[in-house]
């Protein structure tokens, strides 16, 4: 095999890869768009398309190394937004799972967190729409007076800490006991003694 294949074939693997996430955003943006366009429906019915597009988002969500939350398309943040004024408790459980399942695939690739939201860049304007938001507004962390430095993924172990009824929702009590079983060989340091 030559070498122009051996390197033709990871590029072409990364090119269809992504061709495919980029539909699936694409998909998730065009219903976010039908709902919000759609203005003459009862609330009852807005109340559960926006639940329904924010759980079935969150449910498949899987992130992949040490992406981060710029990665979740928009429409999909502004479903969960929506979601924030119509249904406040499963607003709470599905921020935590995108958050438990991020904070859970950094342990597993990279052994570490990875800073989701930085002053520095402007990550913790209250008026931008973005995850970082929506976990800020449900958690009531940021003093947007005083905002922290940075945010590191792991910031989920405080909230879970402080809300452990969240653990009861089985998708982020199985993310939350790999982040236990992951901090715990950490400590030990299994990853390093190979």
């Amino acid at each position: 095999m030559s070498l122009t294949k051996i390197l033709f074939l990871p590029i072409l693997f990364l090119l269809i890869s992504c061709n495919q996430k980029q539909k699936q955003i694409d998909t998730w943006n065009e219903r976010v768009a039908e709902f919000e366009e759609t203005k003459n429906f009862e609330s009852e019915n807005k109340t559960q398309d926006f639940k329904k597009i924010v759980a079935d988002f969150s449910e498949q969500y899987a992130p992949n190394r040490s992406e981060k939350l710029d990665s979740i398309p928009i429409g999909i943040i502004k479903a969960f937004k929506e979601l924030r004024n119509i249904d406040k408790d499963a607003h709470e459980k599905y921020v935590t799972l995108i958050f438990t399942k991020l904070y859970a695939e950094h342990l597993r690739c990279c052994h570490q967190g990875y800073i989701i939201a930085s002053r520095f860049k402007n990550d913790f304007d209250k008026g931008k729409v973005s995850m970082v938001n929506e976990f800020a507004f449900m958690s009531n962390y940021v003093d947007y007076e005083n905002v922290p430095e940075a945010w590191s993924s792991g910031i989920i172990e405080k909230w879970l800490t402080e809300n452990p009824r969240l653990l009861e929702f089985e998708p982020i009590g199985k993310h939350k006991q790999m982040i236990d079983s992951i901090s715990n060989k950490i400590a030990n340091g299994d990853y390093w003694n190979n």
